[in-house]
């Protein structure tokens, strides 16, 4: 499989794993809490997805030999 997709599924589970973790220790409704998994989904993709951006910018992935 391709390095990337492996990366994407990465930060895919990652990210369902945070927004399941925090959005479960709210008590609330059933819907509010499948909103906030959601909400915080995508919090952890662009956060994720930012530092790995920088961190390419500055070539500190290529001296890992990630890519």
């Amino acid at each position: 499989m391709n390095s990337m997709i492996i990366g994407l599924f990465i930060i895919i589970a990652v990210s369902a794993g945070g927004g399941w973790f925090i959005s479960s220790a709210k008590q609330v409704e059933k819907p509010v809490k499948v909103m906030l998994f959601v909400l915080y989904f995508w919090l952890f993709i662009f956060v994720q997805v930012i530092v790995f951006a920088i961190l390419y910018h500055f070539g500190l992935i290529d001296s890992l030999g990630i890519v």
